[in-house]
């Protein structure tokens, strides 16, 4: 009886190893590289933070990568590391750069789709600001010193940038160019110069530019270099349009009407859908900070062509509906609240 039992309960053992390993999947299996250009600690949880042996990552080492937890906008890469005990291991994608490699018909590697790798956009992000709100968080930049009730940046939503999009990439397709890392300051960015009428035009939807804050050139160098369709100057001149259009559609003279007044965001969003169409609804993202509508972060399809309609280009773009905006949020006029 005693071995009959024993026997029993080493089955049962064996089911429930088995039952724990069939694990729900949370995450996709994915084949590239993990470059690091951080030292940062390699978790074996990412949800725990437990990293045992203290596994960190070499800055300039590359890392197979095995896993990532969401492949549209991923935040987590699951590498192999070496010398780590277990070796599979996750890290913050704030850590490095991650390149898709790509296999011929043989399944041998025939290169890497990097994420650096310029003319590979499958959308693009038109992001805006509304530079009153911006100033009260960043007052010490020097565009913040412009106060005067009756400045373009006043009344209108600013040029922050136009970003193209690889999805495999998440938000990390980015200095394409020359220019490999961000720079400390923006002015340490390379000049860039373009002639009278595009400055002229691009320094009234961008303060920073007659500022002397250089946010073009960090534009340019992180975001610009990754399209090819365009030189620098019609790259800006294209972005340029779409400002003024979002801002001639209705949209200044809707955050004009509510200087210094509170806003249901149901409003905001009902109104950018009855100028701009009802697929643009789900494919603007909001951002609000201490309360404030900060920025307007528009989805656009990969196929840009200067002089379409914002409508047109927003009806085919992938959607995005994430907002840290509440049910409300306040219109802030320029200057400074001092309360």
């Amino acid at each position: 009886m005693i071995s009959v039992r024993r026997g029993a309960a080493f089955q049962l053992l064996l089911l429930v190893v088995g039952m724990t390993c069939v694990l729900p999947s949370w995450a996709d299996k994915t084949n590239g590289i993990f470059l690091a250009q951080q030292s940062c600690p390699a978790y074996v949880s990412k949800n725990k933070l437990t990293n045992s042996g203290h596994a960190e990552l070499k800055v300039g080492e590359l890392y197979q990568t095995i896993e990532v937890n969401r492949p549209d906008h991923p935040s987590w890469y699951r590498i192999v590391v070496p010398n780590a005990y277990p070796k599979e291991r996750w890290v913050s994608t704030d850590c490095g750069q991650f390149q898709v490699e790509e296999r011929g018909a043989t399944g041998t590697v025939v290169g890497n789709k990097a994420c650096n790798t310029a003319g590979r956009a499958d959308s693009y992000i038109l992001a805006l600001s509304w530079q009153p709100a911006f100033c009260e968080i960043k007052p010490q930049k020097s565009e913040c010193q412009i106060t005067d009730p009756s400045s373009y940046q006043a009344r209108h939503f600013t040029l922050h940038g136009l970003w193209p999009n690889q999805q495999s990439c998440g938000e990390r397709y980015e200095f394409c160019g020359e220019v490999r890392t961000k720079k400390e300051k923006f002015c340490d960015y390379p000049a860039i110069k373009f002639d009278s009428d595009s400055q002229t035009a691009l320094a009234e939807v961008m303060p920073s530019v007659t500022a002397g804050s250089c946010l073009e050139r960090h534009e340019w160098h992180k975001h610009g270099t990754c399209q090819t369709s365009w030189s620098m100057e019609e790259y800006y001149d294209l972005s340029v349009d779409l400002t003024r259009q979002f801002n001639e559609a209705g949209m200044a003279y809707f955050m004009n009407r509510r200087i210094g007044q509170q806003v249901r965001t149901e409003d905001f969003l009902n109104r950018i859908a009855a100028i701009l169409g009802p697929a643009a609804r789900e494919r603007v993202k909001l951002n609000c900070e201490q309360g404030m509508l900060v920025e307007v972060q528009i989805s656009l399809i990969a196929d840009l062509m200067p002089g379409k309609d914002l409508e047109q280009l927003i009806a085919q773009a992938p959607k995005q509906t994430t907002s840290s905006c509440q049910e409300t949020f306040f219109v802030d006029p320029i200057g400074f609240n001092n309360e």
